[in-house]
């Protein structure tokens, strides 16, 4: 839920940032004042410390380097140029829209920031950093389906060695044929499934199920068999060794994370779709850190762009000619003896309209708008009658434009791709169902932010105070919201959860398991998303409900 933790503190980063680039801007008019730039370092300082708490790794480091970056400029280490302002600029642009899509899509993508990283590396003139450097997988992620397995120590030591024995004649002779090396890799196979059933749900299982997944890539061709790989083959032997001496002291401690961590950055590279080695990637999320160039390119294309409130910026500039667009034809419409020619100067307002449509990634609505600028041409010269038929096609035309540029100023880059796929908004796209759902969210998420701090009072406390006894009529406000808006489900779950904390917080007064406490909050955080993407964030609704109706169904287990 780590990248669900991060809307909660989003806003607080976002307007860090703001303050950031607005510093920045002013140190570059005037580089002879430096305090914007010390007090640059001050807010990125805070924002890494917030983002390191998150775990959010990728997104901590691209604000450790632009810090270390500006630390140099301050100390004269780098050049007070240009060039340095433009990559400085450039990061602090795209890491908002970096936490955006991690926020909305809630998928990492470490390779997309690398190109950028690598830029303030080499501005400090520090070593590049390679792919597998941003591999930073979850290495606490639980293996599916082991079963618990408790030997004595010296039955586990006994059968430990006689699989060791076992591990290292496969091992030598895949070193001896790595030519061919079928025979080795299946007997080590082997040796991996038993080992798994002798260990069953310790720690170190995990080690044998991703060699399994590795192997199974290897014969099937998905892998090469390498020295990286056979070196990695030879640790495991000392993994074996450790078990067979300590027994079940050595199957508490935790595998080496080095070790892991290599096992899985060639389980990522495996291009092999067998069982196992599929399953290994979807439970570690390896596709997320290595997907492919094309996906990467738009990654980077959508962080590279203006973020959310900059795009508003873009959008307010754009609504004005809009009016001004909107004002001379309603003028030319009301005219008894209206000229054509009146019309003239829309056709380079129009075009320049479309170019920054263009700039704005949205080719479809530029060409639309090219369209509207071609035909006000002709109508202009005489070419075309202005008729009625004519001049509502237009205007539809012109309204459907304005409307996407609602869309883009609430989701920001993320929207390009819903737009372009669906140029045509609907009736619930509009301004006035957007200004009126959002009125109406808003009050919704605000009902549900009242509902946590008493909950927290009571669970600190176990003390029942006037807030906690309006909880439930603030989560039956936030219920009605949803089915108003037609939500059932999301309304059916939230009622459920609040009859829960009716019946065991106020009525029994009970402070319920830790378990049960965090099942909770993620259903309260959860079903926050869900309104999040009510009001334009473009998350997977279904998903969302999906995944609190499993949380929820913790929250009542009767244990």
């Amino acid at each position: 839920m780590k990248h669900s933790a991060l809307t909660w503190v989003k806003p607080t980063i976002d307007e860090s940032l703001k303050q950031t680039r607005q510093a920045l801007e002013q140190f570059v008019e005037n580089p002879s004042d430096t305090a914007p730039l010390q007090q640059c370092v001050v807010w990125l300082h805070e924002i890494y410390g917030a983002l390191n708490v998150l775990e959010l790794q990728t997104a901590g480091l691209l604000v450790q380097d632009v810090e270390l970056t500006i630390k140099s400029l301050l100390a004269g280490k780098i050049d007070n140029n240009e060039s340095t302002y433009d990559i400085l600029m450039r990061s602090l642009i795209q890491l908002p829209n970096y936490l955006d899509h991690l926020a909305i899509v809630q998928r990492d993508m470490p390779l997309a920031l690398l190109p950028l990283l690598n830029e303030l590396r080499t501005l400090r003139k520090q070593t590049p950093l390679v792919a597998n450097s941003l591999f930073t997988p979850d290495l606490t992620v639980e293996v599916p389906q082991l079963k618990s397995v408790s030997l004595p120590d010296d039955k586990l030591k006994e059968y430990l060695h006689k699989m060791r024995v076992a591990y290292q004649k496969g091992l030598v002779t895949l070193i001896k044929n790595p030519k061919q090396p079928v025979e080795g890799l299946k007997f080590i196979y082997t040796v991996m499934q038993r080992l798994q059933q002798a260990t069953g749900t310790a720690p170190v299982s995990k080690v044998w199920w991703i060699t399994e997944g590795i192997l199974e890539a290897l014969l099937q061709k998905g892998l090469d068999t390498n020295n990286a790989i056979l070196n990695l083959l030879k640790q495991l032997d000392v993994v074996i060794k450790q078990i067979v001496e300590h027994g079940n002291t050595a199957l508490r401690a935790a595998p080496p994370k080095a070790l892991l961590t290599n096992l899985l950055y060639f389980a990522a590279h495996a291009h092999s779709k067998g069982k196992q080695i599929t399953e290994v990637k979807k439970v570690f999320k390896l596709e997320d850190y290595f997907p492919p160039e094309s996906t990467l390119a738009t990654a980077r294309l959508v962080f590279s762009g203006p973020d959310i409130e900059l795009m508003k910026i873009v959008v307010t500039l754009l609504k004005d000619d809009f009016a001004r667009v909107e004002e001379t034809l309603d003028i030319f419409n009301r005219a008894d003896n209206p000229n054509v020619t009146e019309l003239s100067p829309l056709v380079s307002l129009l075009r320049d309209m479309a170019n920054t449509l263009g700039l704005l990634g949205l080719m479809a609505q530029r060409q639309s708008m090219l369209v509207q600028s071609s035909l006000i041409l002709e109508i202009s010269e005489g070419r075309k009658s202005p008729e009625l038929a004519t001049l509502l096609e237009l205007a539809n035309a012109l309204l459907k434009i304005n409307s996407a540029l609602d869309i883009l100023a609430v989701q920001g880059v993320h929207a390009r791709q819903r737009l372009q796929q669906s140029p045509d908004t609907e009736f619930s796209d509009t301004p006035q169902f957007r200004i009126i759902l959002g009125v109406v969210v808003d009050e919704a998420k605000t009902e549900l932010a009242q509902v946590i701090q008493p909950l927290v009072t009571f669970i600190d406390s176990s003390t029942k105070d006037e807030a906690l006894l309006e909880v439930p009529s603030r989560l039956k406000q936030v219920e009605g919201c949803l089915s108003i808006l037609s939500h059932h489900r999301a309304a059916k779950l939230l009622s459920i959860c609040n009859k829960y904390i009716e019946k065991t917080f106020i009525r029994e007064a009970v402070v319920p398991a830790e378990e049960k406490l965090k099942a909770l909050a993620d259903v309260l955080i959860s079903l926050e998303l869900y309104l999040d993407t009510l009001a334009g964030n473009p998350m997977d609704g279904k998903n969302i409900l999906d995944i609190t109706e499993k949380r929820l169904s913790i929250v009542l287990a009767n244990r």
